[in-house]
Formats: C-alpha cells, structure tokens, sequence
C-alpha cells in the first residue's frame, strides 16, 4: 500500500504583499511536505521555479521537488499558468486546453514506490461566481479528459473550481470523485476563500478549493496554508486557503 499526500493553493500570482507572504508559503509547504501539489495562478516566468528551488533547499532527504508548469493560451498566460511540484517520478505531463476563457488543466502520471500509478490533474476553473454554465462545461470536458487515460490505481483531481459545494460543478464532479476533505468530515470547508489578503473582491466567501479523489482511501484531510503571519493576522500565504489529504492507494 502506498501512503501520498496530495495538496492544493491558489498562490494569487505575485500581487498582495508576495515578498512577505513567500516565505509562509515555503514554511507552511515545507512542514506539510506534500508528495504532490498542485498550484493555482503561477507567474510561470520565475514563481513557481523559485518556490520549488527554496522548498529543495530545505529538504533534508534525497526525494526533491520537480515543478511542471502549464500556461494558458491567452494574454494572462504569464501570471495564470498552473503549476505542479512532485516528489514522485513523473512519467507522464499533459494539458487541456478548455477552449473558454483561456482556461487549462494539466495532469501528471505519477509511478509509485510499488510500481502503481497515480493520475494527478489540476485546474483552475473560470472565476465569476454568475459563470456557473461555464464552469459547468469546463468540468464536463475535464471529466471526458480523464476517460482518455486508463490503468492508473488511483485518480487525484485538485485546483481552485471557483465553485461554491451547492453549484452543479461540484455536483458533477462528485458523481465520479468524493471529496477528499468532505469524506474526512462529513461536510466541506465553511471557507477556503478569501484570507484578508485579497481586499479587493467583494465575492462571497466559501469553499472554491478541492481535492476529489477516486481509488483511494482518505486517510486524513484538512486545510493546508491555513496560518497567518505570528504578528500579522492579515499576512497570510495567499487569498485562498489550501487542502490536503493524506491517502492510501492500493
């Protein structure tokens, strides 16, 4: 039985005070220590490169952090690519492109200490709370993306869907996956977003981030970047909140 800790953060680029919050990014990954992790709104040219550079530098074991990115097709490719660190060999990176409003996934086929396979996917789903329709469509073509790829033990789905758990979004997606924090607790998150370091979005607060699982057994599950700065209750690691699990797979 294999034992993997999958997480997910919408890092919020490099806007909002990112000099200061990077360094509770590298505390809060580094304690986790996750196997895999998918990130959320990367400005691809050097973010997500430096995190993985200053995460390695503070392993204190062999199994290092290699980072795979994926840009979006559009003008915002620069500041909204998603990125995914593994510990775990990669065999496998590929994109989607969902061909509305720029979006992208990205999966990864991971090989596990006991030869099993492990397909990781991660998405960042259109942000309006009204584009429900949209992000509906997006998830159906994600779940039809998963279907092209077969013989893996276990499927980990992770991002930010912009989707509160009442939306049709996560619905669908619960069809096929359980909730990985839902399964742990019987019920999701009160809020994954915002922290106070997005003061610019009047948006709802809620539950936008996820990890759905499919051929594993949680373990354990929770919130993950979750602590502010010890003398600064503002200064958070990003305007969202992260989520881990813990899983056992095969």
């Amino acid at each position: 039985m294999n034992v993997v800790t999958v997480a997910t953060l919408n890092l919020f680029n490099k806007i909002a005070r990112w000099d200061e919050r990077l360094p509770l990014v590298l505390d809060q990954l580094t304690a986790l220590q996750p196997d895999v992790i998918g990130l959320q709104e990367v400005v691809i040219a050097d973010q997500g490169t430096l995190i993985c550079r200053l995460a390695n530098d503070r392993l204190t074991d062999s199994r290092h952090y290699r980072i795979y990115h994926m840009a979006r097709p559009g003008a915002g490719a620069g500041v909204e690519a998603l990125a995914v660190m593994s510990r775990v060999p990669v065999e496998a990176h590929e994109g989607l492109d969902y061909l509305l409003h720029d979006g992208v996934a990205q999966r990864l086929r991971l090989r596990l200490e006991d030869g099993a396979a492990l397909d990781f996917y991660n998405t960042h789903l259109y942000f309006p709370p009204s584009a429900t329709e949209v992000r509906l469509s997006q998830a159906r073509r994600l779940l039809t993306w998963v279907d092209t790829w077969g013989g893996a033990a276990a499927t980990v789905i992770v991002g930010d869907f912009n989707a509160y758990p009442q939306e049709p979004t996560i619905a669908l997606m619960k069809t096929r996956f359980a909730s990985a924090y839902e399964a742990a607790h019987g019920r999701e998150p009160e809020r994954t977003w915002p922290t106070p370091v997005n003061t610019f979005d009047p948006s709802p607060p809620g539950c936008l981030d996820y990890v759905f699982v499919a051929g594993a057994r949680v373990l354990e599950a929770g919130l993950a970047f979750d602590s502010p700065h010890p003398s600064d209750a503002n200064l958070f690691p990003s305007d969202h909140l992260g989520v881990a699990a813990k899983l056992a797979i095969g």
